[in-house]
């Protein structure tokens, strides 16, 4: 089953995600663009090559892939997870 149905990158490296269940979701993950993780996406060019196959967002060439659920945790725990 897959969760995101399609995304669309925004300004200030937020990432708008609609969601197979009717959802939608921005995430703003400019808070966490100074972590190990989600370093590369600080790069404008690499954030905004942003890419879902329904279970992942995917940039660049596969080197940072997040799930739904991680995304997710973005939202709700912002830059103290």
């Amino acid at each position: 089953m897959s969760y995101i149905k399609a995304i669309v990158t925004m300004k200030d490296y937020r990432l708008f995600m609609n969601m197979e269940s009717g959802s939608v979701v921005i995430v703003d993950l400019s808070v966490k663009l100074n972590t190990m993780k989600y370093k590369e996406l600080a790069d404008e060019r690499m954030f905004r090559s942003a890419r879902t196959d329904g279970d992942y967002v995917v940039w660049g060439d596969g080197r940072v892939r997040l799930t739904a659920k991680e995304l997710l945790d973005v939202v709700l725990l912002g830059e103290y997870q």
